[in-house]
């Protein structure tokens, strides 16, 4: 896979038409792994005097996201879930606690 100038002289672009994958590099970053572009989004990408608006609107959505992260994010979505029922059940709790005199306060509805 060989990398190719894009026009602004301000970025890179390598395509692979077998697996239709295509990378981008712009200045000061990393380089972009993008799955499934057809090879003439490619050709425009090339041959557009704005590469980066054309990335942004039509390139950028197909970014290929590393496989690592969905577990982690599953376990931080776990981990926030228990403390928001521990915090639940402890306000809860609280609202339960018997008065000064040892005995719980009626509550208003019981006395309708």
């Amino acid at each position: 896979m060989d990398w190719a100038a894009l026009k602004s002289k301000r970025g890179r672009a390598a395509y692979d038409a077998e697996t239709r994958e295509l990378h981008v590099k712009f200045p000061g970053s990393q380089p972009v792994k993008h799955a499934d572009i057809p090879q003439h989004v490619y050709q425009n990408l090339l041959e557009t005097d704005d590469p980066h608006f054309y990335y942004k609107y039509y390139i950028a959505p197909s970014r290929v996201t590393p496989g690592r992260r969905r577990p982690f994010s599953v376990v931080s979505y776990g981990l926030k879930l228990v403390f928001l029922l521990i915090a639940c059940s402890l306000l809860t709790a609280n609202d339960l606690d018997p008065g000064r005199d040892g005995t719980f306060e009626a509550s208003e509805l019981s006395s309708n």
